[in-house]
Order: C-alpha cells, then structure tokens, then sequence
C-alpha cells in the first residue's frame, strides 16, 4: 500500500474545489491527525491552504523555524489547482492513497480513493482506529457495510435498480452480495466482476454518523444523474 496523500476544499459557496498534493505518509495517524488537531479551523485552514501544496503538514507557522523536521511544515513552491466538483481532487496525480477534504460544514472528511470515492468523517476515522493507531481495520468493515446496503436496501427500495439485478445476473442478489464479501477487496470486486450495477450509482458514497462519531447511521449511494451533479454536501 502506497502513502501519497492530498488535501482539498470547497470554496466559493461550493463553486469551486482546491486541492494539491499533501505529502506521502498520508494514513491518518501522520497527516489526518496533524489537520484535526492543528487545522479544525476555519482561519487555520486558509493559512494551510494559502501555504500551497505540501511535501510534508507540520505544526502551525513551523516553516519559520522552531520546530523539529519531522514537524515542520515544507511547502513544495506549487500552487494547489482549482476545479469545479469533488470529483476532480484525484485526477492531478497518479495513484493517491489518501484524501482530506474540507468542506462549507468546515469539517474534515477523510475520501478513501476506491473505486467508490467514500468520504468518511474525520472525527470518525479518529475514534475508531485499531491498536496501533491505523484505519484500514475501520475501512474495510465501512466497505463491507457499502455492499451490504446496495444488495438489502437498494435491491427492496429502487425498482430500476432490482429489475437491473434481476435481468442481468440470474442468480439474484444474495449470491452476488456473499460472493462480493467473501473477496478480500468488495468493492474492487463489485467494480470489476459488477460493472453494470456499479456503474447505476454516483462514485462517491458519503458515509453517516451520529453526532459523537461513534456510530455509523447511514451509507449514502445516489443514482447517477445526466447533467449537473450534485455534490456530496448535498447529499
């Protein structure tokens, strides 16, 4: 598993989007937790965001001198680029591991790059971390959720999503849903092997929480749309 990570936010009222590279050693215990410990702030976001992009996130004013190099902000001299939508956050570099995502809520979302771009709380990824300070146990059961609500919610509540189930995989959606989680990836597997049926949703999922992050309460997946798209916070 690789480590580049990026950092990006809404501006504008929701117009546009920044974002830029944020260094490698982009899992949230070296750079998810240096922003929502030193960056959960609306005058800091913009001071971090006006620093352009970054080989490495440190503390605070850092990069005049004071601080350690493992804790020093070093700027890369580039400025980050500006989209129109989320979507865009990924697609200036090859292969990022990583996305944080501040949005007009002026909240951090940690953005899992899968084929699903899933965009988690922040605040969430922080309290549910495995013994050695790593989210990757947290991300797969947050997939494994993503697949469960496709094949029991979508299939009984969205009629053209059923009759696409039904018509193109004779075996039904039980099978596929057991198939799918026995795979060590599920969503890579139900991208690759279920293109049709991915392919019926938006490719971000937005995941929901209680007001203390402790609990998952919903995953959100919307139907693609023709035309304009609406974004995330949205949602």
């Amino acid at each position: 598993m690789g480590d580049v990570s990026i950092i990006a936010r809404r501006l504008d009222g929701g117009k546009h989007v920044q974002y830029g590279w944020s260094g490698n050693g982009g899992y949230y215990k070296m750079t998810g937790n240096r922003l929502l410990c030193w960056y959960d702030d609306p005058e800091l976001v913009e001071y971090l965001f006006g620093l352009g992009q970054m080989r490495l996130i440190g503390r605070p004013h850092s990069e005049d001198g004071g601080f350690g190099l493992l804790y020093t902000n070093q700027p890369d001299n580039t400025p980050h680029w500006l989209g129109k939508t989320e979507r865009e956050i990924f697609s200036k570099i090859a292969f990022i591991d990583y996305g944080y995502f501040y949005d007009t809520d002026h909240k951090w979302y940690y953005v899992d790059p899968d084929p699903f771009r899933i965009k988690i709380p922040l605040e969430y990824i922080d309290r549910h971390l495995d013994d050695r300070n790593y989210e990757f146990e947290e991300l797969n059961h947050i997939k494994r959720g993503i697949i469960e609500k496709i094949f029991d919610s979508f299939v009984a509540s969205d009629s053209a999503f059923h009759e696409l189930v039904f018509s193109t995989y004779p075996q039904g959606p039980d099978s596929i849903k057991e198939q799918i989680l026995a795979d060590e990836f599920p969503i890579h597997c139900f991208w690759e092997k279920y293109k049709p049926l991915f392919d019926y949703f938006d490719d971000w999922v937005l995941v929901r929480t209680d007001n203390e992050y402790e609990k998952i309460t919903d995953y959100i997946l919307r139907k693609k749309q023709d035309g304009n798209r609406i974004e995330t916070i949205d949602w």
